[in-house]
């Protein structure tokens, strides 16, 4: 991106909007935190503290804040583990006393279990379920009434190419991605009336720590990123923000009901060519 931001891009303007990023603390939706703070709106930022030790960063959560804060916007840090039965509904009634009001969501938070379909314990599918759709629904339950009254919203998922490319690794995974998909089409149509649009974003192979183990082989990674897309290389989470700035924005008026592929072509069934010199003549 040239050393620009995808606000700076795009000249997104979000002041006055008030944002809800779950899941938000690192990867694809902290780098969707940033774009929206940059472009002026106030952030409320969940982020589960358990989580982010367990993966290595324990601090992701305070420091995004902070991080945020210096963009010149209130942000505030809002801890809840969405894995958890009722946690959802209150971290959006948080929100909502928090920020005063919330016009933009983006649902960011999930959970991957790699593992054959066949081998998945009872507690390994309620957790997918629980995060990656049932948490999402609590929140909107909150959070879809105040913005149909205030006659403006944005609710913005983040799917995955995995909701249309079955995955032998991730099943259950991948099947919350296509619910969630068909979810936003459902909003879509249901909110259309109060100025409220839903829409999708689905990113193919991102560059994050949640995939970091595929790197710690030699090799593995960079053969996956040469053969995930027609590009021929890994996103990288701001290569997200974009299309969720765009979605976010008045701009986006009349985007409701889609899905956006931020995958760098990987959603389009090709075959990879192997480059062979020109024939001669």
């Amino acid at each position: 991106m040239g050393g620009q931001s995808a606000s700076d891009l795009l000249h997104v303007d979000l002041r006055g909007r008030r944002v809800l990023v779950t899941g938000g603390s690192r990867g694809i939706a902290a780098a969707i935190a940033r774009g929206c703070a940059r472009s002026g709106a106030a952030i409320a930022l969940n982020h589960c503290a358990e989580a982010d030790a367990r993966a290595g960063f324990p601090d992701a959560g305070a420091a995004l804040v902070t991080e945020l804060q210096g963009f010149g916007v209130p942000a505030v840090g809002l801890e809840a583990d969405l894995s958890q039965s009722g946690v959802a509904a209150d971290l959006g009634r948080r929100a909502l006393a928090t920020l005063g009001g919330i016009d933009i969501l983006v649902l960011s938070a999930s959970v991957q279990i790699h593992r054959d379909i066949l081998e998945q314990t009872e507690a390994e599918i309620a957790l997918q379920l629980q995060l990656n759709l049932v948490s999402s629904i609590q929140l909107l339950q909150v959070l879809v009434p105040p913005m149909r009254q205030a006659g403006w919203g944005r609710i913005i998922t983040i799917g995955s190419v995995q909701e249309s490319g079955p995955n032998p690794e991730l099943p259950i995974y991948g099947m919350t991605k296509a619910a969630q998909e068909h979810l936003v089409r459902n909003l879509a149509v249901e909110n259309a009336r109060f100025g409220i649009t839903a829409n999708n974003i689905a990113p193919g192979l991102v560059q994050t720590d949640r995939n970091a183990f595929r790197r710690r082989i030699p090799g593995e990674w960079e053969s996956l990123a040469a053969n995930a897309n027609p590009m021929g290389r890994a996103g990288l989470p701001e290569d997200i923000v974009g299309a969720a700035l765009f979605l976010a924005s008045d701009a986006a008026a009349f985007v409701t009901g889609t899905t956006i592929h931020a995958s760098g072509g990987s959603q389009i069934p090709w075959v990879k060519r192997r480059h062979a010199p020109s024939p001669p003549g």
